[in-house]
């Protein structure tokens, strides 16, 4: 006994060591490419903070207990509830949008098997303060990022959205709670007991027939998809907006560089209650459990005490990357880093060649972040150069149409317009940047 460590609690060996150590530095290279912050909060959190809404399975499976103190405390069991926490009691006078990173150990009682560990680590990625579906498929290019650089080429993501769902039971006036106990039915797969649960709250059949049609939506193919969920979907104006948000952040990840299958699939539920609209999870064919996942949580801040704030963020599963890379060998993991440009539009300059002209520029190693807020160019201007920013690049229509960028260099005060096609050039205009 006094040479075990508690089941469910590894010892890392040094072998382990590095290649854990391998992953968070790839993480972080991507904090430095898309202009997260990294950020801290304490392993141990007071009980109501996660109880409030990360989750009936959540609260099931947390260490909590008693301090000297009298205080009921946790091990945290996730990192968001305590990103929201830590934007509104420390991080209100930042202007937004926040990009905040982070690598923490999260514990769970959870029954020990391949994938889950009662002691595991994650790293996520929040963007905080932008509702646009630019910063939905920012996410999802992040966790693309990151599977790449590790070496899990071999990859995919299933998308949906919580709340084509939500406005649904919202329509039979279910209230949020009882919505939030059937998703988590179906986040476990207890497809029964959710129907159940529904008709006992109002929902009549022919919306459990609606709700159960969707759920039967999934696949490669977008527009099929779309098109026919749209038609069920005809008495539910709110609904079909997120229906159109969900088609379009998954056009802009495309645009943004993400290669890797997407399948939509609007029976997708997760179990943390708070989120709202868009939700994902990422994986590896063949492997049953999800390596990655997250979604919008547009209401946690403002639950917390906040200001109404927009949210979206992600949660990737370290300890189950280093599992599958231990046991199927995956090459090591490259480390590049780069600083960092603003990519701003003006005009009507259309979101999808904002997402092209960043993703070459992140081919081309440069570090870039996208402008998610639609401030005008003064503003945006001035948001870069306070985050030590050297340069930005301008599109508007005219550029758009002439398939060219402005390179404008925010020390000298000067603007040069480039093809995008010119990537030497290009080079040349930013390679102050390499002798920065």
């Amino acid at each position: 006994m006094l040479l075990d460590t508690p089941r469910g609690m590894d010892d890392l060996l040094p072998r382990e060591m590095a290649l854990k150590r391998r992953i968070e530095d790839v993480i972080r290279e991507v904090f430095k490419l898309y202009g997260y912050l990294e950020v801290e909060t304490p392993t141990v959190e007071y009980y109501e903070l996660f109880a409030l809404k990360s989750g009936e399975e959540i609260r099931e499976r947390m260490f909590d207990f008693i301090d000297k103190g009298g205080r009921r405390v946790v091990l945290r069991p996730e990192v968001t509830a305590s990103i929201a926490r830590l934007v509104v009691s420390k991080l209100k006078a930042m202007p937004p949008p926040l990009r905040l990173g982070y690598i923490a150990d999260c514990y769970r009682y959870d029954e020990p098997q391949w994938g889950r560990r009662r002691r595991f680590w994650q790293g996520g990625f929040e963007l905080i303060g932008s509702k646009d579906p630019l910063a939905d498929a920012e996410i999802l290019e992040v966790s693309y990022e990151v599977f790449n650089r590790i070496g899990l080429s071999d990859q995919y993501f299933k998308v949906g959205h919580v709340g084509i769902l939500r406005e649904i039971l919202k329509s039979y006036h279910v209230d949020e709670e009882v919505q939030d106990r059937i998703l988590t039915l179906l986040d476990r797969k207890m497809i029964v007991e959710a129907f159940d649960l529904m008709r006992k709250n109002g929902v009549s059949e022919d919306g459990i027939k609606v709700i159960n049609d969707l759920m039967k939506l999934e696949g490669t193919n977008l527009r099929r998809i779309s098109i026919e969920a749209s038609d069920l979907l005809s008495p539910w104006e709110g609904a079909r907006k997120n229906l159109e948000d969900l088609c379009e952040i998954v056009d802009l990840a495309r645009e943004g560089g993400v290669e890797s299958r997407i399948i939509v699939s609007l029976g997708l539920a997760r179990g943390l209650e708070y989120y709202t609209g868009f939700i994902f999870e990422q994986g590896i064919p063949n492997l049953r459990i999800a390596l990655n996942g997250g979604g919008r949580y547009d209401n946690l801040i403002e639950l917390f005490g906040g200001k109404p704030t927009p949210a979206v963020g992600c949660a990737i599963g370290i300890t189950r990357i280093m599992q599958y890379i231990l046991k199927n060998k995956v090459e090591e993991v490259p480390t590049p880093s780069r600083p960092r440009i603003l990519v701003t539009g003006v005009g009507e300059v259309s979101k999808k060649y904002l997402m092209r002209v960043a993703r070459i520029l992140r081919t081309m190693g440069f570090g870039v972040e996208v402008e998610v807020l639609s401030r005008r160019l003064p503003s945006a201007i001035e948001y870069a150069s306070k985050n030590g920013m050297r340069f930005m690049i301008i599109v508007g229509k005219q550029e758009e149409a002439e398939e060219k960028i402005s390179i404008r260099n925010l020390e000298l005060r000067r603007q040069v317009e480039v093809p995008l096609s010119d990537k030497k050039r290009i080079t040349e205009v930013l390679a102050e940047i390499e002798r920065a």
